[in-house]
């Protein structure tokens, strides 16, 4: 068992740090979330250093990098913040799913402009009335020739009023199919008569942006639809293992970075004589925050070997998004009581980690669905 970094992906963790220094450090990622400012120069860095072609086959111009390589970028990059690690992973992770089902022509048309950070491939899965059961999603797509007619409300879509976005969106294409077997993937045109994208005013997450896309007689042609018609449900599912690994690395490279500034500022503030991490209640606290990291951290690096191995890994996955979520609630958490009233202030980086932490354990699957996942591996019906 070997715990450690090839070269390879020392170089490359070195060099991810570094350009989080350089280029998305965390208050400039504070800067952006507060201006709601879409970061162009970002993208075409990430792309220019190959890291959205990475996962993606040499035949259409990727690396073919690992799992565990995508996990060490993730990390790295939610060191700035979990929405900057989230215009990474959640640019190429529907661009994977489009890989696997699409067609060569789609491939054509999506993927080289996505890889190159020019374009991107939003998910629109949850509505108002269909989240976290998103069987339930009533947003109808009927057949009408050489086209679909597309009618609904999709909530909670991140990404979609981004420039250069294609929605990929969900849809019921049989009513009276059981829950799981009527339901498409469809590719749409955000700029399509009768889309209306609508920004959701939230906490964090404003670089990306969190939006409502309501749809009005949408005609969507045929060839949009990606993989079998009404076979959408085994499509969405083929995601959520690498969606819940990448953003578990994530998470653990936000905490990390949370914790390492409660500590900075732990070792400079001086109280009745002393720094106020030399006292046993804090130092204590950050012990057990550096023990929830690491533990965060091999659940995430775990579940990845196993992605990479072919192996099942929908319960580790489940472990370490479960974990990874909690850990960074937990990190902001306990850097705002380290910080007081110097993370109290909106001019904090603290303060923006404690914002942005707040949706970890809600989005990509709450905490209660993972523990149900979990629970349910273990031979228990929980309800």
């Amino acid at each position: 068992m070997d715990f450690g970094l090839t070269d390879e992906q020392s170089l490359l963790q070195k060099t991810a740090r570094e350009f989080v220094t350089r280029t998305c450090p965390p208050e400039r990622a504070k800067e952006w979330d507060e201006s709601d400012t879409y970061p162009v120069e970002l993208f075409t860095a990430m792309a220019d250093l190959g890291w959205l072609s990475l996962p993606f086959p040499e035949s259409i111009g990727g690396a073919e990098g690992g799992i565990t390589e995508l996990c060490i970028l993730a990390e790295e990059l939610g060191r700035a913040s979990l929405d900057v690690a989230m215009c990474y992973a959640g640019t190429f992770i529907p661009g994977l799913t489009l890989l696997r089902w699409g067609t060569p022509e789609q491939h054509e048309r999506y993927l080289g402009e996505m890889m190159a950070g020019r374009a991107r491939l939003v998910v629109a899965m949850s509505e108002p009335d269909a989240g976290s059961d998103v069987a339930a999603l009533r947003t109808s797509a009927v057949d009408a020739g050489d086209h679909f007619v597309v009618n609904g409300q999709k909530a909670w879509c991140t990404g979609a009023g981004l420039p250069g976005s294609i929605i990929a969106m969900y849809v019921r294409t049989d009513p009276d199919a059981p829950r799981r077997r009527g339901l498409s993937l469809l590719l749409i045109d955000p700029n399509s008569p009768g889309v209306e994208v609508r920004r959701t005013p939230t906490l964090a997450r404003h670089i990306l942006g969190t939006n409502e896309v309501f749809l009005t007689d949408v005609r969507v042609p045929k060839e949009n639809l990606v993989g079998p018609l009404n076979g959408g449900w085994e499509v969405m599912l083929s995601g959520l293992d690498i969606e819940k690994i990448l953003m578990s690395a994530a998470y653990t490279g936000t905490a990390q970075a949370t914790l390492d500034e409660a500590l900075a500022y732990a070792r400079e503030r001086e109280a009745f004589g002393r720094p106020i991490g030399s006292f046993q209640s804090l130092a204590h606290a950050l012990a057990d925050l550096q023990t929830e990291i690491d533990a965060a951290r091999l659940l995430s690096y775990r579940a990845a070997w196993l992605l990479a191995a072919g192996r099942a890994c929908t319960r580790e996955g489940a472990m370490a998004k479960l974990k990874g979520s909690e850990t960074y609630v937990a990190a902001a958490r306990w850097g705002m009581q380290i910080l007081a009233g110097h993370g109290f202030s909106t001019e904090s980086v603290m303060s923006f980690r404690w914002r942005e932490s707040i949706v970890a354990t809600i989005s990509g699957g709450t905490s209660q669905i993972q523990r149900n996942a979990i629970a349910r591996s273990m031979g228990l019906r929980s309800s």
